[in-house]
């Protein structure tokens, strides 16, 4: 009888962690990911990001000076972020108020 009681309780804690488990997951795709970033850079526009971050979600609000493939530079209104593209999660145009330059969600 221990045994199934270890089971269940085993069993109970995993489902517990799937349910408080973030949301991590990309929406997307490379292309997709890719012509956004481009438009911000060329035209300067203020970005909206949402990365991964320590296993968080972030959110950043900046300029894109710097694009790469694999990597993009945001200047936010205290500092320059280096980010890997593979870790941003979402792009919207415009933003919230710039000095909340980074914020958990």
């Amino acid at each position: 009888m221990k045994w199934m009681g270890f089971f269940l309780s085993e069993h109970t804690n995993s489902l517990h962690e799937d349910k408080t488990k973030e949301n991590l997951t990309n929406h997307l795709d490379d292309l997709e990911k890719f012509t956004l970033l481009n438009q911000l850079y060329l035209g300067q526009l203020l970005g909206n990001f949402q990365i991964k971050a320590q296993g968080r979600r972030c959110r950043i609000n900046g300029y894109v000076v710097d694009l790469d493939f694999d990597q993009v530079t945001i200047k936010s209104f205290k500092q320059y972020k280096g980010i890997r593209t593979k870790d941003i999660l979402e792009i919207s145009f415009g933003g919230e108020n710039i000095d909340e330059e980074e914020r958990n969600l």
